[in-house]
């Protein structure tokens, strides 16, 4: 396996299938053509539920023709995970025969308990009981499951005993196989949720199943927030045991916040010191962010924020621009930070929960610790608490900067533009204006009570929606209403849509001087413009601050499928983007 192949299992066994993607992308950029990492690349993609292109994939890199049986059997995981998505019914049953033969086939021919015990299992699924427990009897008779010296060889012995119904032993081997996963979360959540799957088609109690998987579950997601207070070392003390116990009884992995001074940075350093990931998102200029929320509670501060820093795993700026005075500014990192919390337990099969260091009372603005329970809560999350006493939250701050003039807003912005516009014939500008674009505004007008502005010029749209959630179905639906229309009378053999970006984000709201009308600007305004033109035509790509609002607002209607670090146009910087479809439940 090449370097770049091991640093993309690596990711993977963390869970963190986007930097898996990321390394097997770079690696082949940079020549690497090994299967190996072009596995590692399919198999972050079918763990992100991203099946239809891992399968694509799959097959045009030969992944069925490797030597290894754990990259054949890719194929039959991904023709598993298909089946899954399914409601039940006869096409589900169908789809899981074919799997299960799938993984027959490789075991047949392999002998690798591997796709063996995946064969076992759908037959299971499938109502084969007898070739289900005949095939795991197999699988336990072999040497190397028998004795198992890793997590994949023990994880896999304790399901042939869960197949074949011995779950005392099944209880015993998952306590040894516990003691093998080492840092491997993303094995131990695929596991947990193929036992899961047969733990309830075998009748078993909910409870049973919880204590019997409960070994190996994976750690689990938090995103973090808290009052800033002055350095006490008396205070320090009693909220950092009341944290470390938090982290410990819930077992706490991987940390989604900001680092302001006192409750953040107490979190963060929780977290790092029990060998978990502490992912920072800020929400503005990072200096700009010391001023604001790290040196007003004394310069000592300054300097454990910065170790967090250097220790963190993954460092975000929400956005780039500078601290302009906006308080929504700090709502919309955290509102970030919360999606990518969401984003990563949804990778892990489990859900995050959100620790707060609160006195209980509620903000007065839309930034702050009581803001910040207020969102995670109004979307479902579970909130534990921790009342920080007694601390000093008196503090100097700089003087607040103005924000001279317009109003600010967070907003969901839309761009799109049809390809090959500027070449169509002055003939077919009527039926491009009459059908294309009044498609686009049929789908704006259903939408009005969402649609805060919109403008066209040629064949651009730029819609400015309420939120996410808004601007998804608003993309989505232009697209599914494009695919329809006729493009002949363009003159074109067939269409291939537009091409969609969206982005959320802080901005200025005022009246256009030119226009008289409603209308958006800034920063984040301008890096939603680049996104369109980078976009594949007949879809919509989203920002990484869209795809994890989006996570938080509305997870089971949309589905944000990572498709790697993009160069934005006109040389506006590289950043992570998403593939915005609508949601289909896949399975592990």
């Amino acid at each position: 396996m090449t370097p770049a192949a091991k640093r993309a299992k690596a990711a993977i066994a963390r869970g963190d299938l986007i930097t898996a993607y990321d390394e097997a992308v770079s690696a082949m950029a940079q020549g690497d053509d090994s299967l190996g990492v072009r596995h590692q690349q399919v198999l972050a993609l079918a763990r992100m539920g991203d099946t239809d292109r891992a399968m694509e994939l799959f097959q045009a890199y030969g992944l069925d023709r490797s030597d290894d049986p754990h990259q054949q059997a890719i194929g039959a995981r991904l023709l598993k995970d298909r089946a899954l998505a399914l409601p039940d019914g006869s096409a589900r049953d169908s789809a899981l025969h074919a799997a299960s033969d799938a993984y027959l086939a490789i075991f047949t021919d392999t002998g690798d308990p591997y796709p063996g015990i995946n064969a076992a299992s759908l037959s299971a699924l499938c109502g084969k009981t007898a070739q289900a427990v005949e095939i795991a009897s197999q699988i336990l008779d072999d040497p190397r499951v028998a004795g198992p010296t890793d997590y994949y060889t023990a994880a896999t012995r304790s399901e042939a005993l869960l197949l074949t119904g011995r779950i005392d032993d099944c209880a015993a081997s998952l306590r040894q196989a516990a003691e093998m996963i080492g840092n491997d979360h993303g094995a131990s959540s695929t596991t947990c949720r193929q036992l899961e799957l047969l733990t309830e088609h075998m009748g078993l109690d909910k409870k049973q199943a919880a204590r019997l998987l409960a070994p190996i579950r994976p750690p689990r997601v938090l995103h973090f927030c808290g009052h800033i207070f002055a350095s006490d070392d008396k205070a320090e003390t009693g909220l950092r045991a009341g944290i470390d116990a938090f982290l410990e009884e819930r077992n706490i992995g991987f940390a989604y916040g900001a680092v302001a001074a006192g409750a953040d940075i107490l979190i963060a350093e929780a977290v790092l010191a029990r060998g978990g990931e502490l992912h920072i998102v800020l929400p503005f200029a990072m200096e700009d962010f010391v001023e604001q929320s790290v040196r007003p509670a004394g310069d000592a501060w300054v300097a454990r924020f910065e170790r967090c820093m250097e220790a963190a795993s993954s460092k975000t700026l929400a956005t780039e621009m500078a601290y302009v005075g906006d308080p929504r500014q700090f709502a919309y990192a955290s509102q970030v930070a919360m999606g990518l919390a969401t984003l990563r337990s949804q990778h892990l099969g489990d859900t995050a929960l959100q620790l707060a260091v609160w006195d209980g009372k509620g903000s007065d603005g839309p930034a702050g610790t009581g803001a910040d329970v207020s969102v995670w809560r109004k979307h479902g999350g579970e909130t534990f608490i921790i009342d920080p006493g007694e601390v000093d939250r008196n503090l100097k701050r700089p003087p607040a900067r103005d924000c001279v003039g317009d109003e600010r807003t967070l907003t969901a912005i839309i761009f799109t533009d049809f390809p090959g516009f500027s070449k169509l014939p002055e003939e077919a500008l009527p039926p491009f204006w009459n059908g294309v674009m009044r498609s686009i505004a049929d789908v704006l007008d259903e939408h009005s009570d969402d649609v805060l502005t919109k403008n066209s010029w040629g064949d651009a749209l730029y819609a400015v929606a309420a939120s996410a959630e808004a601007a998804a179905d608003i993309a989505l639906q232009l697209q599914d209403r494009l695919r329809g229309f006729d493009y002949t009378t363009l003159g074109l053999a067939q269409g291939s849509g537009m091409r969609v970006g969206a982005h959320y984000g802080p901005a200025y709201r005022m009246i256009d001087h030119i226009t008289g009308q409603l209308n958006f600007y800034g920063t984040e305004v301008s890096r939603a413009a680049r996104i369109e033109p980078v976009t594949p035509p007949g879809e919509v790509f989203v920002t990484e601050p869209f795809a994890a609002i989006l996570a938080l607002e509305s997870p089971g209607r949309h589905r944000c499928r990572y498709v790697g670090r993009i160069e934005l146009a006109k040389g506006y910087g590289v950043y992570p983007m998403y593939w915005l479809t609508r949601h289909a439940t896949p399975s592990s």
